[in-house]
């Protein structure tokens, strides 16, 4: 789909991603949309409230689908879900914070911490 249409289409109001990759975890609480994870893939990984983890068998993912597609409570909470990765100002923060980096012999020096 490329970068484009792929976050087009997650932002879409009836959107729903299925799947077990990292950009379902990662990037659809920006948007607000529910993500149905399916398996153990990404066990561990920081999430948001708007993931449904589902095993691999075709009865549990049908339900996650369906609370995803049709429960508006869920869906709502999906909408307003915090994104645990930010809200995409990573590179704004970083450059603040290495602007005020004294350009200095201390910065050159390598220091032996053991």
């Amino acid at each position: 789909m490329g970068r484009y249409n792929y976050h087009g289409a997650l932002a879409l109001s009836r959107a729903v991603c299925v799947g077990n990759s990292s950009s379902g975890i990662k990037e659809t609480p920006a948007v607000g949309a529910p993500f149905v994870n399916i398996g153990s893939r990404q066990d561990g990984r920081l999430r948001s409230t708007n993931v449904l983890d589902t095993g691999y068998d075709e009865k549990s993912i049908e339900k996650a689908c369906r609370k995803a597609l049709f429960d508006l409570k869920f869906r709502a909470k999906c909408r307003i879900c915090k994104n645990p990765y930010g809200v995409g100002d990573s590179g704004r923060k970083i450059a603040r914070v290495l602007a005020t980096v004294p350009l200095d012999r201390r910065l050159l020096q390598k220091k032996m911490t053991y």
